[in-house]
């Protein structure tokens, strides 16, 4: 096995025999897991605003609107992008439609890959046991792939992925052959430099960004480790019934 990590979406190579870990830890990755452990009827990403509207006006139910352009909800949407929000909401039963700037996007960059799963602090022991229980029955490799900031490398994503790659590298039994990629590697001593996470978030771009538009404690909740035992996971023919499953439109 093959353990990666892209640290943007562009990086990701031979996708037809990645399990793809897609992490935007601020704060797209997070808000979906917290919304999926909340029970929506289903949830569905867009890569636009447009697509959004467009989808919304097909449902028989009417669904709520939710994701952020720059950091705050579009106008006309229920919710914006924090998990301390979805945290504290009820969305059990109810249609969710959701965008941001880079984390559908980088989803969607994947979405060939044999399976997709979204990756955070929060769920960090589910999402690498999943992902290592798949690979290893399939024999496929494990990429996280960072959504990054623009296109560009994201410090948080990073330190994030190099955090899920020990969670994931301590599943692996002593007998097993497996090899850490570059990005990987890469990824693993960005985790282990950094000490203060907390720091290490509000230092990033995303980071500053948060605590400018006044949701600095959205920080402090994803940093949470192990909190939801839930992994959102891409639907496709094959698993349809799969527990937290989305799907996406491009």
């Amino acid at each position: 096995m093959l353990i990666d990590v892209a640290f943007t979406p562009s990086e990701v190579q031979a996708i037809d025999s990645k399990v793809c870990i897609v992490i935007d830890v601020i704060r797209a990755t997070s808000s979906l897991t917290v919304i999926a452990s909340k029970r929506p009827a289903s949830l569905i990403l867009t890569t636009t605003i447009m697509k959004t509207s467009k989808i919304a006006s097909q449902l028989s139910v009417h669904p709520l609107l939710c994701g952020e352009r720059k950091g705050l909800p579009p106008e006309g949407f229920d919710f914006g992008n924090s998990p301390d929000e979805y945290y504290k909401s009820d969305l059990k039963g109810k249609t969710i439609i959701f965008t941001s700037s880079n984390g559908t996007r980088a989803i969607a960059d994947v979405l060939v890959a044999p399976k997709v799963y979204l990756g955070c602090f929060l769920n960090a022991g589910a999402v690498t046991q999943k992902a290592y229980n798949y690979a290893t029955t399939q024999k496929k490799d494990i990429v996280f792939v960072c959504a990054g900031r623009e296109e560009k490398f994201a410090i948080d994503d990073a330190y994030c992925a190099g955090y899920l790659v020990s969670r994931l590298v301590s599943l692996i039994s002593p007998d097993m052959e497996f090899t850490l990629g570059d990005g990987a590697q890469a990824a693993l001593g960005i985790f282990g430099y950094y000490r203060d996470d907390k720091k290490l978030l509000e230092m990033s771009g995303a980071g500053k960004n948060v605590i400018e538009i006044g949701l600095a404690n959205d920080l402090t909740f994803l940093l949470q480790r192990d909190l939801i035992d839930v992994v959102p996971e891409l639907i496709t023919n094959d698993n349809q019934d799969c527990e937290y499953g989305f799907k996406i439109y491009v």
